[in-house]
């Protein structure tokens, strides 16, 4: 059986593909709302981030932690945003870089941001230090049906009454056709994931955790418009990779490809699977 690709190893070798995604590299789907053009990529992106943040109850002054911050574009917009402290942490060294780059070319943020290299499981910082954590497309990195490492992790990290604020894949059902099983286990595992968090088995986790949950909204449809650029956005990349600059792809670009053309099928399948965003409050 073919094994996942490591963590580390997927966004070295594939991680800057995501610039044809986005060239703010904000590296996850998008939200719809009513007034926006589903034609226009970008915004949908920055408005997954905002419909997150949303979510938290921010207020100005607050400590905030992004478990699982990929190259900042979350990060950049919520100190572009808000006046907050933001710690946003990532296991991969190369993005803390980029992330640092990135932010010295934009405009000066309201808010400041402390770019940390580290396991979002597993982390060197004091207990109950932060007023609200989120992750987006990050906690699928976890272990386990559950996350439940992320979720235990969370839960130190936050105060009593803070809220969590998740954004990912998510599955109903572990009873799935064989066909539609053997394409997910294709996706995760060239995406670096062990499998999507069961719903129920997350929120179980959540509240063994000290959580309250308040909400797991299903947003399939909302992030829709954004998937259904996938197939421009891939066959693009291919043709300029392969065509115009002649660069062939390694193993691990390929199968991030791959995936990526598969997400548009696995939201397909509505009764095993769906895009949720998930809030809790620390108890």
């Amino acid at each position: 059986m073919k094994t996942t690709v490591d963590l580390g190893t997927y966004y070295t070798e594939a991680g800057m593909d995501y610039r044809a995604w986005s060239p703010r590299f904000n590296m996850h789907f998008g939200f719809w709302r009513r007034g926006m053009s589903p034609f226009a990529l970008e915004p949908q992106l920055e408005e997954m981030s905002r419909q997150v943040f949303a979510r938290l109850a921010l207020a100005d002054g607050m400590t905030v932690i992004d478990l699982g911050c990929g190259v900042g574009a979350p990060a950049r917009t919520l100190v572009g945003d808000r006046a907050v402290a933001l710690t946003a942490v990532t296991r991969v060294e190369w993005q803390i870089a980029m992330a640092r780059r990135l932010s010295r070319e934009g405009p000066p943020p309201r808010g400041r941001v402390e770019w940390l290299l580290g396991d979002y499981t597993a982390l060197p910082l004091a207990s109950a230090s932060y007023d609200a954590a989120f992750s987006i497309e990050a906690s699928c990195h976890a272990a386990g049906d559950a996350k439940e490492p992320f979720v235990r992790e969370a839960a130190r990290l936050l105060r009593p009454g803070a809220r969590l604020a998740v954004a990912d894949g998510f599955m109903k059902s572990e009873r799935v056709p064989r066909w539609y099983g053997s394409m997910m286990a294709t996706m995760t595992r060239s995406w670096a994931v062990e499998r999507f968090a069961g719903l129920g088995a997350f929120s179980r986790a959540l509240e063994q955790h000290g959580f309250a949950l308040e909400a797991a909204e299903d947003i399939s449809w909302r992030i829709a418009p954004s998937v259904m650029h996938v197939p421009r956005v891939t066959l693009a990349f291919l043709f300029r990779e392969l065509l115009v600059e002649r660069r062939w792809l390694n193993r691990t670009r390929r199968g991030h490809i791959l995936a990526c053309l598969l997400s548009p099928v696995a939201g397909l399948g509505r009764r095993w699977f769906g895009y949720y965003l998930v809030t809790a409050r620390r108890r």
